[in-house]
């Protein structure tokens, strides 16, 4: 699999700029439609059409199944923003989006996933509770992610208002593998091999 991970796209997004010129990207704001700030989401957008790609914008809450693969079959590149990790879950599940990703991930294609959408690429979402809450009206049984790695990315790890919240999830979770990112970093998986790239200051 072929997957860009990161905190805040704006930031990193030109890393990828060669990976963009041109292609066709699936923009799924899911994550971001109850959170009230959500600025991310249009500096992403900016980020994607400044370097030359072509977005289709779905969101998977309410579009039906076959307008998710067309958009899907169509893209080059499938994006996810941030948002709230427990919300997304749910919403994939629930559309059977997370099976048509994984059919799509196994073609090569490139998944960025920005905060939320990273985090849900994890075996499992408990750790990240402290920062996202879980929905009143969450579905699942019990906190399941995608599993398409396997480790944990903390996102926005001692940034801003971050700093308090991520350090304490650090703390609280010895036992699993933490990869912790700033919001000029990005954790990139491609062929089993995971390296972090960009500036380890904040």
């Amino acid at each position: 699999m072929n997957l860009f991970l990161c905190s805040h796209f704006s930031k990193v997004g030109a890393l990828l700029k060669d990976h963009i010129v041109g292609k066709r990207v699936a923009f799924i704001p899911t994550a971001s439609i109850h959170e009230g700030y959500t600025g991310y989401v249009g500096s992403a957008r900016t980020v994607f059409k400044k370097l030359g790609a072509e977005l289709t914008e779905i969101e998977i809450s309410t579009a039906n199944v076959s307008d998710i693969t067309q958009a899907f079959d169509a893209a080059d590149i499938i994006y996810f923003t941030g948002g709230n990790s427990f919300f997304l879950i749910d919403q994939l599940r629930k559309t059977g989006t997370d099976t048509l990703l994984k059919q799509q991930l196994e073609k090569g294609k490139l998944f960025i996933g920005e905060s939320a959408g990273a985090i849900v690429c994890a075996p499992e979402l408990s750790y990240i509770e402290k920062m996202d809450p879980i929905p009143k009206d969450y579905s699942q049984n019990g906190c399941t992610g995608l599993n398409l790695i396997d480790f944990y990315v903390l996102p926005h790890y001692l940034t801003a208002s971050f700093k308090k919240i991520t350090a304490e999830i650090m703390q609280s979770f010895p036992n699993i593998e933490l990869c912790a990112i700033n919001n000029a970093q990005a954790v990139i998986v491609k062929d089993g091999k995971r390296d972090v790239i960009g500036k380890e200051g904040n």
